[in-house]
């Protein structure tokens, strides 16, 4: 296997905060109006909240095999047949996680500005970009995604200046009407939001830090930055929009943007998909670059070369793209992914610490 080149704290802030935000910002307000009503900034602040959870748990399990990632070592928590499952699992998770946010974002590209093009060249012209960047090390996706952050800023900016005009802030209140249950529901749909943090289970090892506490404050800045993205984008839709509105407009952002009208410049709503394409692709590169990790991480010499299993990947996604066509089947596997993402990126490594406590394994390990 490729030896990885260390990243600066820094640039693992950037890598992260391209991966959490995805297609999320475009369609979180409207599945939680569903869920949450207008307190969907609350359920999306609660959310934040259980995933800087995971985060801890992520770092406090990576601090006790602080020279392997996290395919490396899982092998010695729960032994090889079973650790190689689970890499195996994790594999084909991201896989179809990169899978799942080519459909939905083609699907969005296709509705919203090329209603004429066939869904399978959107998709391919998507997977061969994101194919080719991760067949890179993670240094240079890091390098990558740390030049793409200024298209975070201008669409933050572009989401702020345009949706700023015409809000009610009555349409925020009452605060909580029904209680507690449906924000903690809605938080439980919005964690798939900040799923990405998962990235620190490969790149711990690689990050360049004399005290590793640091790392973690740099994971909790990276969390913390994208739910101001997320909770922005949440009152601005819920202050711009009533209940019944928001649950039909499947993507209220673009609505926003595609009605808000410059003198020196038009069609914002174009341009902003434009520039979100950089963010979008970045979790999908990132996510192809974690699948091929696991799959060459089941055997312990390394199994095949990187860009052969990327291109491996890339093809059958581009073939499960012709199944995934239909906006609901995309919605109900998302669903399940949902669960998944929850009891791998939090369930699991509770369990596999408890293990490692018990069995006493980590820490002194190399």
């Amino acid at each position: 296997m490729r030896q990885e080149e260390s990243i600066t704290r820094r640039q693992l802030v950037s890598l992260v905060i391209m991966v959490q935000l995805g297609t999320e910002v475009l369609s979180l307000p409207h599945v939680e109006a569903r869920v949450a009503g207008h307190d969907t900034w609350l359920a999306v602040l609660v959310a934040a909240l259980t995933a800087q959870v995971g985060i801890t748990l992520l770092w406090w399990l990576g601090s006790r095999y602080p020279k392997r990632n996290f395919y490396a070592y899982i092998s010695l928590i729960v032994g090889k047949p079973i650790g190689a499952s689970i890499n195996l699992l994790f594999g084909c998770y991201y896989a179809l996680s990169g899978l799942l946010l080519t459909v939905f974002y083609c699907d969005i590209l296709k509705r919203w500005l090329f209603p004429l093009t066939p869904r399978w060249v959107l998709i391919l012209m998507l997977l061969l970009v994101c194919g080719y960047a991760a067949t890179s090390t993670l240094k240079q996706l890091a390098n990558v995604s740390q030049t793409f952050m200024v298209f975070a800023y201008i669409s933050f900016l572009l989401i702020v200046f345009s949706g700023i005009y015409g809000l009610d802030v009555r349409n925020l209140l009452p605060i909580l009407p029904s209680g507690w249950y449906p924000v903690l529901k809605g938080a439980y749909s919005a964690f798939s939001a900040y799923v990405g943090y998962d990235l620190l289970l490969y790149a711990y090892p690689y990050v360049q830090s004399q005290n590793k506490k640091k790392l973690l404050i740099s994971m909790t800045l990276a969390n913390a930055s994208t739910a101001v993205f997320y909770i922005a984008v949440c009152l601005i839709c819920s202050m711009k929009f009533n209940l019944k509105q928001l649950e039909v407009i499947p993507e209220p952002i673009i609505f926003i943007l595609k009605n808000y009208q410059l003198n020196v410049l038009q069609s914002i709503d174009i341009l902003f998909l434009i520039f979100y394409v950089c963010l979008v692709s970045a979790t999908i590169y990132v996510y192809f670059f974690m699948a091929v990790k696991a799959f060459q991480h089941l055997r312990r010499q390394g199994l095949g070369k990187q860009h052969v299993w990327v291109w491996t990947v890339v093809a059958l996604c581009f073939l499960g793209g012709f199944f995934v066509t239909k906006r609901d089947d995309i919605l109900q596997i998302a669903t399940i992914q949902d669960i998944v993402s929850f009891s791998l990126v939090v369930g699991l490594p509770v369990i596999l610490l408890i293990i490692s406590g018990l069995r006493g394994v980590g820490r002194n390990e190399v």
